[in-house]
């Protein structure tokens, strides 16, 4: 699964909204690890401004195929 920044935006709480905010358009698209049976999957690595982040917990209302 992908992480959808739309999908994101209509389900995510508005408290993790505003945290993730500027971080939105470099996470559109990427590849969310699930495990089998998981409810959340995890962004292992991403960049911005050359700071590395991951991002756990990731919901599955929040990706697309």
């Amino acid at each position: 699964m992908n992480f959808n920044k739309n999908l994101f935006s209509k389900n995510a709480d508005s408290n993790v909204k505003r945290l993730l905010s500027s971080h939105l358009d470099v996470l559109d698209g990427m590849k969310v690890a699930f495990k089998d049976g998981d409810k959340f999957g995890i962004i292992e690595h991403y960049e911005i401004n050359g700071e590395p982040f991951y991002l756990y917990p990731v919901e599955k209302e929040w990706c697309a195929e």
